[in-house]
């Protein structure tokens, strides 16, 4: 493994970080450096285990090493929305009743 392969590996992390910014996500600043952080790291590690599945050492084995980095960042990025999505959902409040006791449409359709 060369510094230009984990070079590729980051930038593919960091590119497929910058295209899940269009997903509902956190924004601002933190979600940046989450999208970020989550895509380079899964990219890497999936590039690391590219050489687990992928044994040989020949040169034309590359592109399917980034191709596992670039499956390795979709992956970590959709861990970290779905953990993101679930821990928004848990965490927020259900919807006020209505003014003569009733529920709004809403939390009638949440409940069910």
């Amino acid at each position: 493994m060369t510094a230009d392969t984990m070079l590729a590996w980051v930038v593919i992390g960091v590119a497929a970080s910058l295209a899940g910014m269009v997903w509902p996500f956190r924004r601002g600043a933190a979600g940046v450096a989450v999208n970020m952080v989550a895509g380079a790291a899964g990219a890497i590690a999936a590039g690391l285990l590219s050489y687990l599945v992928l044994p040989s050492a020949r040169p034309d084995s590359e592109p399917a090493r980034l191709f596992f980095a670039a499956l390795g960042a979709l992956a970590a990025l959709g861990l970290a929305h779905a953990a993101w999505t679930r821990r928004v959902h848990a965490s927020s409040p259900a919807p006020p009743a209505a003014a003569d006791g009733r529920r709004s449409g809403r939390a009638r359709r949440l409940s069910s």
